[in-house]
């Protein structure tokens, strides 16, 4: 029981990762009276989003720099609906479990353990700057999180889950590490992005400019340093399943991490591992089940796949403008298959 009161939690607070609210949904399935309080949850968390000025650009060498444009997403929910909306689904399900939650032990903060935390809900970015002027731009369905008393006082380690783009303030005496689930990124002076999305069947570092040390994990752990315009690509070492197919199947896959170069696209101006951040959805011989998941961040709907077939589709191109509508009849063009939308919820057929 105290599990599913962590994770409405993390709900209520807007923390709660992918993983950790398909976690909640099943928990709340041994209940008779779920069902309703259930699919109103969902609803909520499809539709939650902001809107955010970027000011941040690539140019053809993959270096950044500032721009007054603004990247075009979808528009934002009044923030006290959304607040609103939050707190009667959370009382709902409280008073649904009973009164066992008002009589949990209360438990004295301690401020030495004091916890900040950054989270990107679907279809959004947004831009933060550190304490220690480290700039960080956090893709959709993003969090980031790191004890506050250790950071200001020197120990600048940060945990990812999800996306975001680094500029560190290099300072040589107090190195910046990031901690993800398969690797942690120490930075030696750099710009670099990071993709670990739990759901993803990779995660991966790609370095724009200087230097930074990899340190992977699991029992092929090793250590590497890239320079720029490198990426490495670590296999997810997660269940293996994909959240938005219904029978997916685990795929085996090499484990042995793997150093690639990062290719500048021509036609997009700009690199792929960053193109999240001006907007554009750059794919290569892409699985169209791994294309999908990619697609669910980036315009907020939920893709499920009846057809086994569909989902080994392989995909190469660019979304930037298109709604999913679009990009979806974009694809029909390449590869025969057929799909049904209701609401925020795809079906592909």
């Amino acid at each position: 029981m105290s599990r599913i009161y962590d994770l409405l939690d993390k709900f209520a607070s807007g923390t709660c990762s992918r993983e950790e609210f398909e976690e909640l949904m099943q928990l709340l399935q041994a209940n008779e009276n779920e069902e309703a309080i259930r699919n109103y949850m969902r609803k909520l968390y499809l539709t939650l989003d902001s809107g955010i000025i970027s000011d941040l650009h690539i140019d053809g060498q993959g270096d950044i720099f500032q721009s007054g444009e603004s990247v075009p997403l979808p528009a934002a929910r009044p923030v006290f609906l959304k607040r609103t909306l939050m707190a009667a689904c959370t009382l709902a399900v409280l008073c649904m479990a009973g009164l066992w939650y008002y009589n949990k032990p209360v438990r004295k903060p301690d401020t030495a353990k004091t916890v900040s935390r950054i989270y990107t809900p679907a279809g959004s970015k947004t831009s933060i700057a550190l304490p220690d002027g480290t700039e960080v731009w956090l893709n959709s369905l993003s969090s980031l999180t790191y004890t506050t008393a250790e950071f200001n006082s020197g120990r600048r380690e940060v945990c990812l889950i999800g996306e975001a783009m680094f500029r560190v303030k290099h300072d040589s005496l107090h190195p910046f590490v990031v901690h993800t689930k398969n690797f942690d990124v120490k930075d030696l002076g750099t710009v670099f992005n990071i993709s670990a999305y739990p759901e993803d069947k990779n995660a991966q570092a790609s370095l724009i400019s200087g230097s930074i040390e990899i340190t992977t994990k699991g029992g092929h752990s090793k250590r590497v340093t890239l320079v720029p315009n490198q990426r490495i690509i670590v296999q997810n070492d997660s269940k293996g399943t994909i959240a938005i197919a219904r029978s997916e199947k685990k795929r085996i896959e090499p484990i042995e991490p793997t150093i690639k170069p990062i290719t500048f696209n021509l036609q997009a101006r700009v690199v792929p591992d960053t193109a999240w951040m001006v907007n554009k959805l750059i794919f290569t011989d892409e699985y169209f089940c791994d294309l999908a998941l990619q697609m669910q961040r980036r315009y907020n709907v939920a893709i499920f796949f009846k057809s086994e077939k569909a989902k080994f589709f392989k995909f190469t191109g660019r979304f930037e403008d298109e709604d999913v509508e679009d990009a979806l009849q974009e694809l029909q063009a390449i590869a025969p298959f057929s799909y049904k939308r209701s609401n925020n919820e795809i079906d592909i057929q």
